[in-house]
């Protein structure tokens, strides 16, 4: 996107020197140096013919081209300026446009680079009388000595105007890159504000889908579901009493365990999406969150679990359900990763605002690109499941301020780590 505007520009900065040299020939009566002027704008336009061609044939233009565009403009500038006028020359505010360009386009580095060296060249003019300037005099016979007295006086009297020419062109120049340099980065922060507000508004719009999925499952399913684990117990009371204790009761058992499971993955949806259906947010320690996540667990997944806790006496004021599903999904998730019989950890830890789980499997690991996409919905690495788990665990951290982050280990597992604000989850 940079590229079609330097060309604009360094077109319209060859205009511009086509059109000084005739309004000084025509209006002034004044005869330029045409041959070193005409080798200037010709490089000039041979270097556009060559951009253009690039742009047309979609080359790509690194921040290090623009750069070296932007420095050679800046000597092909401080060329043409020397030989028709040098400092005096009152089109030197030609520069301008190259520092703002470079502020605008390149990085702050790169932008007071080419101020330094606008600045230098500039410097320079005062220090290399143009010959211009000098055939001019020359021209006006200076063999007269009151002519020559005259041009003494109007050199000492321009002297000081020069000098507060080149110490206001310095002033302008600094203050145009560091406000403009500022106002980048602020431009740069807003429009990753805007991006980030954009995920989060995404984020917002697919936790109302999942919660009006949710309701509307819980709504449609909870008639059928009432009517087979009434129809279950019954039939577990039936067989028990009629002394069955063979496959027909185990079925029917696996027909109640599974419609209570039913149950708390409509749940367990609508609570990630931010429903927590009623649940009392309760005061509990860290030790009894860990009780209740081993609990539900089986005696095989139990013994594979290694747990860990430093903050065990404390308190924290939240839902206690979410919280211990939440972590237990991502301790199954570990179990499921590792071999048998190799351990997950579950270490709790607390920082100055943080309270943290880390949760360490001992699998095959993911790849850095696949632990970016997990915690999407619908995205599952698993044959089964609807890839909801870890989207919604991310979710329930970032409602009390936390986060979920996922780091593969090479070859060692994969270490998730859930976090809450300490500020969300105790008591004033």
């Amino acid at each position: 996107m940079a590229l079609p505007w330097l060309l604009m520009l360094r077109w319209g900065e060859v205009l511009c020197q086509i059109v000084l040299i005739v309004a000084v020939w025509l209006v002034m009566g004044l005869a330029v140096p045409i041959l070193p002027v005409s080798a200037i704008i010709f490089f000039e336009v041979i270097s556009n013919l060559y951009l253009h061609y690039r742009h047309h044939h979609n080359f790509q233009v690194s921040n290090l081209m623009i750069l070296v565009i932007l420095l050679l403009d800046t000597f092909l500038l401080t060329g043409f300026l020397y030989v028709t006028g040098g400092a005096i020359n009152p089109f030197v505010f030609l520069y301008l446009i190259h520092i703002v360009t470079g502020a605008i386009i390149l990085r702050e580095r790169c932008s007071w680079l080419i101020t330094a060296t606008t600045l230098l060249c500039y410097s320079l003019l005062f220090y290399f009388p143009s010959p211009f300037i000098t055939a001019l005099a020359l021209s006006r016979n200076m063999d007269n000595p009151a002519d020559i007295q005259r041009i003494d006086c109007l050199i000492g009297s321009f002297q000081l105007h020069l000098k507060g020419m080149g110490g206001a062109f310095i002033v302008t120049s600094l203050f145009i890159v560091f406000f403009v340099s500022k106002i980048q980065k602020a431009l740069t922060r807003h429009r990753i504000e805007l991006q980030a507000l954009e995920k989060e508004r995404e984020r917002n719009e697919r936790l109302a889908s999942l919660a009006t999925f949710a309701a509307g499952a819980a709504h449609e399913l909870s008639t059928p579901l009432s009517t087979v684990a009434v129809v279950s117990c019954e039939m577990i009371h039936a067989l028990e009493e009629q002394g069955e204790d063979g496959e027909l009761l185990e079925d029917a058992r696996l027909i109640r365990k599974q419609v209570a499971d039913c149950k708390e993955i409509l749940y367990q949806m609508a609570a990630g999406a931010g429903e927590h259906l009623g649940e009392e947010i309760r005061e509990f320690t860290i030790e009894q969150a860990v009780q209740q996540i081993l609990a539900e667990l089986t005696a095989e997944q139990q013994e594979r679990v290694v747990v860990t806790i430093e903050p065990g006496n404390l308190k924290i004021t939240m839902p206690f359900r979410s919280l211990c599903r939440t972590v237990k999904g991502l301790v199954k998730n570990g179990l499921e990763a590792s071999p048998y019989p190799r351990p997950v950890t579950m270490y709790w830890f607390t920082t100055t605002r943080h309270l943290g789980v880390e949760v360490r499997d001992q699998g095959d690991g993911i790849d850095s690109q696949m632990a970016s996409l997990v915690t999407e919905p619908f995205f599952t690495t698993k044959g089964s499941g609807l890839g909801l788990g870890l989207f919604l665990a991310r979710s329930m951290a970032e409602q009390f301020g936390g986060g979920l982050t996922i780091e593969p280990l090479e070859g060692q597992g994969t270490r998730v780590v859930l976090t809450l604000a300490l500020e969300k989850i105790r008591k004033n």
